[in-house]
């Protein structure tokens, strides 16, 4: 915002002056300065408006002062030669607004309707005039108007007075009212400039003490977030969750180049699981992960990358020969990403069920996480994760699978069998829209995420199927909406007790999608291990899953204050300082 719009709102209020002779713009204004208002708009409602102005700019020069009911360029020019610092006009005029873009001065058009409000948003501007306020649903319609338009600020004007200031005032979205009745014609044209002052001094009186009462509210309800998320964080500390899978050597080209460009490679550990295991550690959970890996330095190397983050790895077995790799061909634009993979005869697909003490693994644990990654890599690897799951499930467990289809490890005959087998388990289904068509021939209808169509109706009746077949307490569906390699929309459904939640939709440049779901699903688990609400777990594992697309590498670096921040309404972007 601008630095005169910014000295407005820290005001709270605008009188809007219509001036008849020359002779009373002086002590009207004197009576606004000495009463503590330092601020005028001089409307182009009488001949005189630009003389007025003028006579202002020149004998108060740290006034404030803008011209009102502008109508077009040519009263915008004759406003700054007279000495106007900001244009206000009655409605939303583009010629107008783009002609004070261009000039650089501040430009606050008047608006009536969402439809303008948009538009206003499209010209990029932040502040807007609604006008006629009262007339046209009040603070009702700002508040109602707010929640679509979050970034947008309003000057509410029109029918504003000194009983109905406070109810603008207090709500966040008002940067400024403008009013006329402190200024009124009956009152210049006695000259009762005292009654003038008086009615400044008793606005402004208004405005400090709303905004006090409202910092006050906000005080109490941060210290009471800090308080509540140290609780969570404290609650969080002392929950375990144990995840078993396979932990990749990911090779990538730099940058954006494709395989037969690349003369070297950026390298970084990853795997479904094991991603996981990282992003409950960022938020505080003591996470264990479980798979085998070789006694050589590559595959310490891979252990040493979960450490570094506070993941336990003290249920790692160590043998086997090979530490399983893919290479990653980052996509850009309508290029999609490519992957490679090199991971037959890892350790871990060559793993057999007695390398692993479920009980002892299992202790003092509150879940158990598995992906349909790891049952396909080999008929040991499927019995694995099914003797896993029978004892999480006897130990009282949390289940939590995310099915992760993977066409090029199996297929959907094979997956559909083995999966059937291990949700028999399952309390938490992940999945995605085709995942569920995939494994278990579950389809959404009308929905095509490649041209960016999605049908809502038609993912709750996917996940109402699996927990049908399943008897899973809930579902969780990513919604992507592939627009480009480069750009997608990202939302999420929660489906639970015969209800559907859907988080808000986010618009993504992608950095990196790998681990974009292993994100979603480690911040379910942590949302259901908080204790929140189906709406609460939903928000917070889209922001999660959302901030991961941002990031490179597997693992989603970020914070839980960070998923926090986000999933609370701040995806601005702006430098945390």
């Amino acid at each position: 915002m601008d630095k005169i719009l910014e000295d407005i709102e820290s005001l709270g209020i605008v009188p809007v002056l219509i001036l008849e002779k020359e002779a009373d713009a002086i002590p009207v204004a004197k009576a606004l300065i000495s009463a503590g208002l330092n601020c005028a708009e001089v409307c182009f409602r009488t001949k005189i408006a630009g003389k007025c102005i003028n006579i202002l700019s020149k004998k108060f020069p740290n006034l404030i002062l803008g011209a009102g009911t502008v109508l077009n360029k040519e009263q915008v020019d004759m406003a700054l030669d007279a000495g106007a610092q900001f244009i206000v006009s009655p409605a939303l005029n583009e010629e107008i607004v783009k002609y004070c873009q261009e000039l650089k001065v501040p430009v606050v058009p008047g608006i009536s309707s969402a439809s303008e409000v948009d538009q206003a948003t499209r010209l990029g501007l932040d502040l807007v005039k609604f006008f006629p306020a009262e007339a046209t649903g009040g603070i009702k319609f700002i508040k109602a108007i707010s929640s679509a338009y979050p970034k947008m600020k309003f000057m509410p004007t029109g029918g504003i007075n000194a009983e109905n200031l406070k109810n603008y005032i207090e709500f966040e979205k008002i940067s400024a009212c403008g009013g006329s009745w402190m200024v009124s014609k009956k009152l210049i044209a006695a000259k009762d400039f005292d009654t003038i002052k008086q009615e400044a001094k008793n606005a402004i009186q208004i405005i400090q003490k709303a905004r006090t009462s409202t910092q006050e509210k906000e005080l109490k309800i941060i210290e009471k977030t800090k308080i509540e998320k140290e609780d969570a964080k404290l609650q969080l500390s002392n929950k375990k969750v144990v995840t078993m899978g396979e932990i990749m050597l990911r090779l990538s080209p730099t940058g954006f180049n494709r395989f037969i460009q690349a003369e070297n490679f950026d390298l970084v550990f990853g795997g479904a699981e094991a991603n996981v295991a990282v992003s409950l550690a960022n938020f505080g959970v003591q996470s264990s992960f479980v798979t085998k890996l070789p006694e050589h330095e590559i595959g310490q190397a891979a252990i040493n990358s979960l450490r570094k983050y506070g993941v336990n790895t003290s249920q790692i077995v160590r043998g086997g020969d090979r530490v399983g790799i893919y290479f990653l061909e980052k996509g850009a634009s309508q290029r999609a990403s490519k992957v490679i993979y090199d991971r037959a005869n890892s350790a871990i697909a060559e793993a057999k069920p007695k390398d692993f003490n479920w009980e002892k693994i299992f202790e003092n644990a509150d879940c158990f996480h598995l992906t349909g990654i790891t049952p396909a890599l080999s008929d040991n690897a499927r019995k694995i994760c099914l003797d896993a799951c029978k004892t999480a499930k006897k130990m009282g467990l949390i289940v939590s699978c995310d099915l992760n289809y993977r066409k090029k490890l199996w297929s959907p005959k094979e997956a559909s069998k083995a999966m059937t087998a291990l949700c028999k388990y399952v309390d938490i289904c992940i999945s995605n829209e085709e995942d569920a068509e995939k494994v278990f021939g579950i389809k959404s209808k009308n929905s095509d995420v490649q041209h960016g169509k999605l049908n809502k109706q038609a993912y709750q009746e996917v996940a109402e199927s699996l927990c049908k077949k399943f008897k899973f307490k809930k579902v969780g569906i990513t919604l992507r909406e592939s627009i480009s390699a480069s750009e997608n929309n990202w939302s999420a459904m929660l489906y639970e007790n015969g209800e559907s939640y859907f988080s808000k939709k986010y618009s993504m440049q992608v950095i990196d999608r790998l681990g974009g779901g292993d994100s979603f699903a480690a911040a379910l688990i942590c949302a259901e291990l908080e204790g929140f609400s189906p709406q609460e777990q939903i928000e917070f594992a889209s922001a999660a899953s959302c901030l991961k697309h941002s990031i490179n590498g597997d693992f989603n670096q970020v914070s839980y204050d960070e998923v926090l921040t986000l999933a609370m309404g701040d995806g601005s972007g702006r430098v945390q300082r």
